[in-house]
């Protein structure tokens, strides 16, 4: 049975799934869950145990807080990142993704240039 607290958590599992532009298949696989475990969590037919949190946050690199609250309490950068994108209108994420892609390419670019000079 759905309550609005597995809700909440499988939500932001599925947006930082997604932020990470991969299928529930390829992060239930780096999460060593099976996709039907984690298609009832982002759905929130299921709870989270304390382990199977552990290994969605390893394979995220989100922090804890941030899946069971909403917040980070240790504010890392990309928790801070995952944290402002969990609002944004899913139709739009594809935009960002692909401006990410942008700037991780600049920045390789810059540090390529950088070691060469």
């Amino acid at each position: 049975m759905k309550d609005t607290f597995n809700a909440a958590i499988g939500q932001r599992i599925r947006s930082t799934r997604e932020l990470m532009s991969l299928s529930r298949e390829q992060f239930a696989e780096l999460c060593d869950i099976s996709e039907s475990f984690l298609s009832d969590i982002e759905r929130g037919n299921k709870s989270l145990t304390t382990k199977t949190l552990y290994k969605i946050c390893t394979a995220s690199r989100i922090s804890p807080d941030f899946i069971v609250f909403g917040t980070s309490k240790d504010n890392s950068d990309l928790d801070t990142i995952v944290e402002m994108l969990h609002h944004v209108d899913n139709r739009h994420i594809p935009y960002i993704i692909n401006i990410l892609k942008e700037i991780l390419l600049a920045i390789n670019i810059d540090k390529q240039q950088m070691e060469t000079h």
